[in-house]
């Protein structure tokens, strides 16, 4: 009788560049060790810029040359239009090139203590050997770069 493996695989951009870190065995990943790597994927993701507009990204067939998000240094997060542009772009984004989720949510806010910047709760479910297993993810937005916050 065969036991049930709860486990990923270990991306290939891992092991191409040896970031093994959240793998014991350098060939798969545990729950924790998954969560991990879709942090580093995410930041990878966020903190690129290609050169497409945001309606070009959002209504056009980006590729891979397309990796990563185009340039937001025209929305505030002050305004609820541009908090809701934002978080299209983000969940296009995680569709085009984070295919280890699914059932994506991304609601995004202004972030009160910085009035130029905004937060982002991401909500998803990801599979883990046969099981699917619920993400979050609450990330730090600005125009320019994006960073990882700890859980509330």
């Amino acid at each position: 009788m065969s036991k049930a493996l709860t486990a990923s695989l270990v991306p290939m951009f891992d092991r191409l560049t040896g970031v093994l870190h959240a793998s014991p065995d350098g060939r798969l990943l545990d729950g924790g060790g998954l969560q991990h790597s879709l942090q580093l994927d995410l930041m990878r993701l966020f903190n690129v810029r290609n050169a497409l507009t945001i309606r070009e990204y959002l209504e056009g067939d980006p590729t891979v040359l397309d990796y990563g998000l185009p340039d937001m240094l025209g929305l505030s997060p002050q305004s609820d239009q541009d908090l809701f542009i934002w978080s299209q772009v983000l969940e296009r984004s995680l569709a085009l090139y984070e295919p280890r989720l699914s059932h994506v949510k991304v609601d995004v806010t202004a972030d009160p203590a910085k009035p130029f910047a905004a937060r982002a709760a991401i909500a998803a479910v990801v599979l883990l050997g046969q099981q699917l297993c619920r993400v979050n993810f609450n990330v730090a937005l600005d125009a320019r770069s994006a960073a990882m916050q700890a859980a509330a």
